[in-house]
């Protein structure tokens, strides 16, 4: 999605949560600012753009912070324990056991 179309997505989020007068008027301000990005399709998530509001100097410590942040997902992404289920790490044994083992099986043949 574009810059242009994310921030409609915020604006319409933002109208769903009941947020304030002044964070509508901001973000309409942003929409406006994107206007000449209609056609350009630069994808730019949601969340970045979310993180790029609520950093800038103008907006923290309000109202409009707030509404941002509710905006935003409150879990993180994926750990890597999800990812890599059932996949062992590390040795079980320490070096000199498989060196050995190497040994013994070089000594069968």
């Amino acid at each position: 999605m574009a810059v242009y179309d994310t921030l409609l997505n915020i604006r319409a989020k933002l109208e769903a949560n009941n947020a304030g007068e002044d964070s509508l008027n901001f973000i309409d301000l942003r929409i406006r600012e994107a206007e000449p990005e209609i056609g350009n399709n630069i994808y730019v998530s949601e969340n970045m753009i979310l993180r790029h509001l609520v950093r800038r100097t103008d907006v923290r410590g309000t109202d409009i912070e707030i509404d941002l942040l509710n905006l935003m997902p409150d879990e993180g992404p994926a750990r890597r324990s999800e990812l890599e289920e059932g996949v062992e790490t590390g040795p079980k044994h320490s070096h000199t056991y498989y060196r050995d083992l190497k040994r013994k099986q070089g000594d069968g043949r």
